[in-house]
């Protein structure tokens, strides 16, 4: 099974940049800002970024590897890809579970 990770990673990146623009919007309708709180959409983008430096290490160290740089073993190289790919996996489930979170809401009956 191949998952077209860019693909994938843009559209993750594209819903929380949407969920962070409007969760800014409701900031400023007059909740006061307190640095100790953390915002869902700011620990999204953070999880994003995450799995982007993941993917990104994972994929030098490969390329290091094939080209031959001395200090980089297979070992190494694949356990930067199954964790790139674990880490990749958790994010498609988190954003299905949160696309099917929304749906059920939004079929609430008021």
């Amino acid at each position: 099974m191949s998952v077209n990770s860019t693909g994938v990673l843009d559209q993750i990146q594209f819903q929380a940049k949407q969920i962070a623009e409007s969760g800014q919007r409701l900031a400023l309708r007059g909740r006061q800002n307190n640095d100790d709180t953390v915002s869902f959409s700011g620990l999204l983008l953070n999880s994003l970024n995450s799995i982007n430096q993941l993917q990104t290490h994972a994929k030098s160290q490969a390329e290091n590897y094939l080209s031959g740089a001395p200090g980089i073993g297979l070992n190494d190289v694949m356990v930067s890809m199954q964790k790139s790919s674990v880490a990749l996996n958790l994010g498609i489930q988190v954003r299905n579970k949160l696309v099917s979170a929304y749906q059920e809401i939004m079929n609430l009956s008021v």
